[in-house]
């Protein structure tokens, strides 16, 4: 896999052609080569609050998965957490890299919806045992060789789970963050507003 490089991003850029929808809550694109991993959380009006624990508050991603190949992830930041489905099989091949990395590395990038600014950039190193388990959901999902069964396996997957059941089967792993990046575009921690 090619270097993982930190994101170009800036807090308090705006974030032109980004992939969300209003409402969107949180993707995660793992294993493109023409990309680094990269974890893009939404929010709409995001508060100074959201942004200070999306910045700072220590993180986790839980991961749930059928056999078949179905998967749910949950990013959490503090009290703030974003569901969303894995698909890699959605990635052409001629994007698809699968790493023989004991430990991913992914940034993260939250911006708000409403107004497309970046507000929060972190890196994350991944576990050794939640990285290896999403190189296993990866190869499953590919084998598939078609994203609309992927979403489907996914669609079963959260029908099929009751919010406890959710909870129970959930593991959550925390994740490392490589650098504290600055909360704000100046380069400094202080919590004045710009």
């Amino acid at each position: 896999m090619a270097e993982h490089n930190p994101s170009h991003f800036q807090v308090g850029q705006t974030f032109i052609n980004h992939p969300f929808q209003a409402g969107d809550g949180a993707m995660l694109e793992l294993f493109r080569n023409d990309l680094p991993n990269l974890l893009y959380v939404g929010l709409g009006n995001i508060t100074a609050d959201e942004q200070e624990v999306l910045g700072q508050s220590a993180a986790k991603l839980g991961v749930i998965a059928s056999e078949n190949g179905g998967c749910l992830l949950v990013a959490s930041f503090g009290g703030l957490a974003f569901e969303m489905q894995l698909n890699s099989a959605a990635i052409p091949d001629d994007y698809f890299l699968l790493g023989e990395e004991k430990a991913l590395t992914v940034s993260m990038i939250a911006m708000d919806t409403a107004t497309s600014l970046v507000c929060a950039i972190r890196e994350f190193t991944l576990p050794e045992a939640l990285s290896q388990q999403l190189i296993d959901i990866t190869k499953v999902q590919r084998a598939l060789e078609n994203a609309d069964k992927v979403n489907e396996k996914n669609i079963h997957l959260i029908n099929s789970l009751t919010p406890e059941a959710l909870q129970e089967k959930m593991e959550f792993h925390t994740l490392q963050s490589v650098i504290a990046a600055p909360t704000c575009g100046c380069g400094h921690h202080h919590h004045h507003s710009h």
